[in-house]
């Protein structure tokens, strides 16, 4: 079975894993590395919305880590629901390329 990782770590380029990341260094050398463009705008909720997805934000709706809540005239940061992001996510893709597969990838919380 084939199987992926990916290690989300803000601001980890290649050329920080060294001696100081043994683990991931070693991790890395086993197998293939992907470079990600970041995400724009660069903030955490559009950036995660792109992982998950596959996809920009566009296509997935996600463009900022607050939204103006107009019943009460404020904006509100960090309460964006999953449901929010549109489209397929990774494992939903995954799952119906390979049903047989995809039932053991790991749902997340």
């Amino acid at each position: 079975m084939n199987r992926t990782a990916v290690i989300n770590i803000v601001g980890l380029t290649g050329s920080l894993i060294g001696p100081a990341m043994p683990n991931i260094a070693r991790f890395a050398g086993r197998g293939k590395m992907a470079r990600v463009l970041p995400a724009f705008p660069a903030v955490t909720c559009t950036a995660q919305s792109n992982y998950l997805t596959g996809q920009n934000p566009a296509h997935h709706g996600i463009i900022g880590n607050g939204w103006y809540d107009r019943a009460l005239a404020e904006v509100q940061f960090w309460k964006q629901s999953n449901h929010l992001v549109a489209g397929p996510k990774i494992w939903e893709q995954m799952r119906r390329a390979d049903p047989v597969r995809g039932q053991f990838l790991a749902m997340p919380h």
